[in-house]
């Protein structure tokens, strides 16, 4: 592996997310498209010196085995509007403490109805997301009965 096949490929425009690790303090970063490809910084500051290091670290380690680097995907999904800036993802744990749930029925709720985005590791929820895993009316089913008269 040449140096200017490593720098071609960090300078490729792959997107990275960052999330505030509300536990430990700092920040967690992670590329959606690169699996395993995440690192954390202390600060606000160390972010993109932090995320360069883990993206260089991850494809010199992929490209050193002989896997396949995955071109950078497109950042954008349904549910997303980018005109709002208040629109939010959540964290699983975010949406199962919204929801009243555990983390894992909340990824179980997002598989069976088809919601959620996976970025890395992590599963991401928009408003529309969460809107469309809360329950329904609880017991079972109304069957409407029709009314049948005797025609004799």
């Amino acid at each position: 592996m040449s140096q200017s096949t490593l720098d071609e490929l960090v300078n490729r425009p792959y997107s990275f997310i960052v999330e505030a690790n509300r536990d430990n303090g700092g920040w967690v970063i992670f590329y959606p498209d690169l699996p395993g490809c995440m690192t954390q910084a202390d600060t606000y500051a160390e972010i993109a010196e932090m995320a360069e290091d883990a993206l260089r670290t991850w494809l010199e380690a992929n490209l050193e085995a002989g896997n396949p680097i995955p071109e950078p995907g497109d950042f954008s999904f349904a549910g997303w509007d980018w005109d709002k800036p208040e629109a939010k993802l959540r964290t699983t744990q975010e949406v199962a403490e919204m929801l009243g749930v555990t983390p894992r029925r909340v990824l179980a709720i997002a598989e069976n109805r088809g919601v959620g985005r996976r970025f890395g590791r992590s599963v991401m929820f928009s408003e529309v997301d969460i809107e469309a895993m809360r329950p329904g009316p609880a017991g079972r089913p109304r069957h409407h009965m029709t009314r049948h008269t005797d025609a004799s």
